[in-house]
């Protein structure tokens, strides 16, 4: 099930990507893709509600603009240094455990908007990174049953300001 959001920035609504048809807008199934939606079995329940009444799902417009995928996050939390070859770029020793970093879920932009840059910025530096999206409510879960977690995987583009996180203070989140 391929979902997106689409619409001016405050007022997206829900979509739905669907094979042989297209992008269909799914507001009509009442929610959007935030948290109660994934934690609530909502990808199966909107599969039923598109199966049973594609009629109340009319075609999303061409020039739509595209949304965030997801309806504000609670957490987006980050991995750094996660590639051998971006911490041997950078200088840095391939660390030992897992470095974490928070993102402010503020952040989040559609993929066309425009990029609201730190005043100052010098050394904006971006990566193309996967995004796991966690359905569901997740604490000590063993590696074999991790997966049951996820609703899905995102796109994504990871802006960040070098000489903050470098120069000033050490530390991923203040860049």
């Amino acid at each position: 099930m391929k979902l997106f959001r689409f619409g001016n920035a405050g007022a997206e609504k829900p979509g739905l990507i669907v094979d042989g048809v297209g992008r269909v807008d799914v507001s009509a199934f009442g929610e959007d893709y935030g948290e109660a939606f994934f934690g609530s079995d909502g990808p199966a329940r909107l599969a039923r509600f598109f199966a049973d009444q594609p009629e109340k799902c009319p075609f999303v417009p061409a020039d739509a603009r595209i949304a965030p995928a997801i309806a504000r996050p609670s957490k987006i939390v980050c991995v750094g240094l996660n590639y051998r070859d971006h911490a041997a770029e950078t200088g840095a020793a391939l660390p030992t455990e897992p470095v974490l970093f928070m993102k402010a879920t503020s952040a989040i932009t559609g993929p066309y908007d425009d990029l609201i840059l730190p005043r100052g910025s010098q050394k904006t530096d971006w990566e193309v990174e996967l995004g796991v999206v966690v359905g569901k409510a997740a604490r000590y879960v063993e590696e074999s049953r991790a997966l049951e977690h996820v609703a899905g995987f995102v796109l994504l583009n990871d802006y960040s300001e070098r000489s903050f996180q470098r120069e000033r203070g050490g530390q991923f989140t203040k860049g």
